[in-house]
């Protein structure tokens, strides 16, 4: 299953873009790049995908990968 995480690489994008999926070819916001390497050696780019947010979680589940469209960037105390 390691390798699957290798081969196939989900990415956050730092902002969304507003453009079609390439999976489902509904115009919404891209939150989600999959990344498809070469599967015998995974160290060559053969292609890569952009994924709405619903196919992106899709993705995430089939290869096991944590996926998540909220990021922390810093934490305050208000004290």
């Amino acid at each position: 299953m390691m390798e699957l995480k290798k081969a196939l690489a989900l990415e956050n994008f730092a902002q969304t873009v507003y453009r079609k999926c390439d999976c489902c070819k509904r115009v919404r916001d891209i939150y989600f790049r999959l990344n498809i390497r070469d599967a015998k050696s995974t160290s060559m780019l053969v292609g890569s995908l952009e994924l709405c947010k619903d196919c992106g979680y899709n993705m995430g589940d089939i290869t096991n990968a944590n996926v998540s469209t909220e990021k922390v960037l810093e934490e305050f105390n208000f004290e």
